[in-house]
């Protein structure tokens, strides 16, 4: 058999991963790099976490069954330099798989771990497939074959990576909890404030709303002029000396708010907040006089957004005007030439149910076992058209689904999680490609 040619600067883990897991190299006479014959009966699970790469594997060597895992390395000295010998989880590594063997690896025992050059037994034509297919320079690098992918292994993953999002999203919100003492209130505030950044001001949002808590504002709910004096006030967009008496009177009651609660010292600065190619309707500023008319019109956010079942009701719920001055200003002394609308866009509060309304549902059934909240997001998800951005654009051109916003939450994890990445070996998609290539 013509081996590979290769440097081991271009050998890659995930692609002995690839070749280990799916068992693409000659099964037949193997031997260990200490000439023992070697069966491979299970190749074993592959590990995600930390520890060995391959777990519960069973071998044959030289006619006696070991069962246990599997590490692999490009370099078999990597087993030193990623200081295995210190973790007694590789304690039960019956096989150490490599592409060139410079290190001889022993247990804490001493007793030496069998090796696996694997370079001998691969097809040099396996490995020039792989390097082609990782050298296509679209976003997609295999675009060109998705034709030939079954809808079935397409639809399979997209499920997965839609379920990895969301799960992701979920979590977010639950360590969103802990960090509000289990207040689900709280933790629905913190986590709408944020997206309000709409990515551009997330962090800062996120600082305004870790100084300024939910309760406080409540408290203050039914005088809106100090909720929006909360929140201007602390995220540093209020001063002494203004021409407007919005802005004068905002001043005056956040200088009384602050002494009160003792913001003062946790003040923002205007440095935080990003206005540099922002279209106005996503200025800071107005994001802010929205986030404070909801908090004033909605006295319980978490139970009302629990209760979202379709987009119409969200955007009918979500009706809430902004202050008067905010429909003619952008940012404070600064008048629009024209008319501003007092509510959030229709595709703002899209994005808003997507990215918080729904992992919210998902989180709460998450946390409290309850199976009706999950479902219920994926089904309100399912029932929202398509999203239009940069990441579902994309995919436009490539045939695969984009029916809902349920797809686009798969195709946007696809291309970020996987594409972006390379991860092209840890894709079904991907793996099918090779797979239908790669068996004889």
């Amino acid at each position: 058999m013509k081996t590979i040619q290769a440097s081991n600067s271009l050998m890659k883990e995930d692609f002995l991963y690839f070749i280990w897991k799916f068992r693409y190299f000659k099964s037949i006479a193997l031997q260990t790099d200490q000439k023992e014959t070697l069966e491979i009966i299970s190749s074993g699970l592959q590990n995600h976490d930390a520890g060995p790469d391959f777990l519960n594997a069973h071998i044959r060597i030289n006619g006696m069954d070991w069962h246990g895992n599997v590490e692999i390395h490009v370099k078999a000295s990597d087993w030193k330099r990623h200081q295995h010998s210190q973790n007694r989880a590789y304690d039960n590594v019956i096989l150490h798989v490599v592409w060139e063997n410079d290190f001889d690896v022993f247990r804490n025992d001493k007793s030496l771990i069998p090796t696996l050059s694997i370079e001998r037994f691969i097809n040099q034509e396996v490995f020039d497939r792989y390097q082609t297919f990782l050298s296509d320079e679209q976003l997609i690098v295999c675009g060109s074959q998705l034709e030939n992918v079954s809808r079935l292994h397409k639809i399979a993953m997209l499920d997965r990576v839609f379920m990895e999002r969301i799960e992701r999203k979920a979590g977010k919100i639950l360590q969103q909890l802990q960090n509000s003492n289990r207040d689900w209130e709280e933790c629905t505030y913190r986590t709408l404030a944020e997206y309000f950044g709409f990515k551009v001001n997330n962090d800062a949002f996120q600082r305004l709303s870790a100084i300024v808590p939910v309760r406080l504002l409540k408290l203050h709910a039914y005088q809106p002029t100090q909720v929006e004096a909360f929140l201007f006030g602390t995220a540093g967009f209020l001063s002494e000396k203004s021409e407007s008496p919005y802005m004068t009177k905002l001043y005056k009651e956040y200088r009384f708010l602050s002494h009160k609660y003792s913001i003062k010292e946790k003040e923002m600065t205007l440095q935080q907040w990003k206005f540099l190619r922002l279209r106005p309707a996503n200025f800071p500023t107005i994001r802010i006089a929205q986030l404070a008319s909801i908090i004033i019109n909605i006295p319980h956010l978490c139970s009302a957004f629990l209760h979202i079942s379709s987009l119409e009701s969200f955007i009918r719920f979500m009706q809430h005007p902004t202050s008067e001055y905010w429909h003619s200003h952008y940012h404070f002394n600064k008048k629009s030439k024209k008319p501003i609308s007092p509510f959030i866009g229709k595709s703002a509060l899209q994005s808003l149910l997507v990215n918080v309304v729904i992992p919210l549902q998902f989180a709460y059934g998450s946390d409290r076992n309850e199976n009706r909240y999950k479902e219920k997001a994926i089904q309100l998800l399912e029932s929202i058209p398509a999203e239009n951005n940069k990441y579902t654009k994309v995919w436009k051109e490539y045939p695969i689904k984009n029916n809902s916003s349920l797809d686009s939450q798969g195709l946007i994890e696809l291309y970020t999680q996987y594409c972006q990445k390379n991860k092209c070996l840890e894709c079904s998609i991907g793996v099918q490609i090779l797979s239908s290539k790669n068996k004889h």
